[in-house]
């Protein structure tokens, strides 16, 4: 993947001081690409961060049975053999509870907190609860199982949640895959369908990456033309984690 490539090389100077590096894939269920991160991006990740003491891990989807069995099966197992790297099931890990100035509290796994950089690798969808699934809701994956249960349910905020997972646990760099898509929705058991957007994503603003991934997914999910940012997108720009403006350069 030379575009993963490219990134690494603009992001030299900032990788060069991180002894442990955290990649936090796109894994929500047993389906593959792109419902789930690409294996080949993953696997360029891993060999241009060959230096680095790296950790792989996620949290699948609630509704997607167990996440041991997600994670066994998920082709990117294979990618993390191949490095001789374990594919983390974050839910197995210690958590963390976060508690915002503002009062709404949170628990997210530790692992993230503990490394020195984090790469988020999320594939840009159309979700269709949120409307989008792209930087900010790939962090949902931080989330203990209680908390993503009650959000789903709406026992709690799941736009408060995801702005505040990305609030609580700080991400670098962010690589999203939108060469293809899901419109409709999130999954193809949830009745998504593929679609090709031909485009990758790249920035440390996951915010003003969102902002611009709606502006693309407009073209392959009518429903979405003329609709304002998710919630979640307009919290987390409340909550500092970045901002709705944006400057697109192709490289």
């Amino acid at each position: 993947m030379g575009f993963v490539t490219k990134i690494l090389t603009m992001f030299r100077s900032e990788l060069a001081g991180a002894k442990k590096v955290f990649i936090k894939p796109n894994i929500v269920s047993f389906e593959p690409y792109p419902t789930t991160t690409h294996p080949d991006v993953l696997d360029a990740l891993l060999t241009g961060l060959s230096g680095h003491e790296l950790i792989v891990g996620d949290g699948p989807a609630v509704d997607a049975g167990g996440s041991d069995s997600v994670l066994r099966r998920s082709p990117l197992r294979e990618v993390c053999e191949k490095h001789n790297i374990a594919l983390t099931n974050l839910y197995s890990e210690p958590m963390r509870r976060i508690k915002s100035p503002r009062g709404y509290s949170v628990k997210v796994s530790a692992t993230p907190l503990l490394c020195d950089y984090v790469i988020s690798v999320p594939v840009l969808k159309v979700h269709n609860m949120l409307g989008l699934s792209g930087a900010l809701k790939n962090q949902f994956g931080y989330l203990s199982k209680m908390d993503r249960l009650m959000m789903h349910t709406k026992i709690k905020d799941i736009n408060k949640g995801i702005a505040e997972a990305n609030a609580a646990a700080h991400t670098d760099l962010f690589i999203v895959d939108a060469v293809q898509t899901m419109a409709g929705a999130q999954e193809q058991r949830h009745g998504g369908c593929c679609s090709d957007l031909g485009t990758m994503i790249a920035g440390k603003d996951p915010v003003s990456i969102d902002v611009y991934g709606l502006k693309l997914l407009c073209k392959v999910e009518p429903s979405l033309k003329g609709r304002s940012n998710p919630k979640y997108v307009q919290y987390a720009s409340e909550y500092g984690v970045g901002r709705t403006e944006y400057k697109a350069e192709e490289i």
